[in-house]
């Protein structure tokens, strides 16, 4: 096999373009998502629960249902009420049950929740510093671009 096509293969292992971008866009997510991990990990939580921790920031201090932060997640295969006990365990989230409906409960960032959303800041900081490199910032507004418009229902 002459270079020439080696590198054609590498570039599209598949040989179809559209599949070898949704490859490695799951590559580069998953290798984001470690990250986030890794990042949380350092203040003992993980990815997913910094998410619910952003959202119910956002909702502060009105709060959200169950199913509102659901809406609200990234990954839709998550087990909410789990991720939510475990965020009320530590401390960082309180549940009340509203008067209209004894059956719904609203789940709220408490300051040690808001807290420790600002310890995570300054680690995100880092983290962001550390890829950031990897593109131009027109190339960050590029790839934004395209996944928006993947996503698009």
């Amino acid at each position: 096999m002459s270079e020439k096509n080696g590198a054609s293969l590498m570039q599209h292992p598949h040989n179809n373009p559209v599949l070898d971008a949704i490859i490695q866009t799951s590559i580069a997510a998953e290798f984001i998502r470690q990250n986030v991990d890794q990042v949380c990990g350092k203040l003992g939580i993980t990815g997913t629960q910094y998410n619910v921790l952003r959202i119910l920031k956002r909702a502060h201090p009105r709060g959200c249902s169950r199913n509102e932060v659901l809406a609200q997640l990234i990954e839709k295969s998550v087990d909410v009420t789990r991720v939510i006990d475990g965020l009320e365990r530590r401390g960082f989230v309180e549940r009340l049950r509203t008067s209209e409906d004894r059956r719904l409960s609203l789940s709220m960032i408490t300051t040690s929740g808001i807290t420790l959303l600002g310890d995570l800041d300054i680690e995100f900081m880092a983290l962001l510093n550390d890829i950031t490199h990897k593109l131009s910032e027109e190339q960050w507004k590029e790839l934004a671009t395209i996944c928006r418009t993947l996503s698009q229902r």
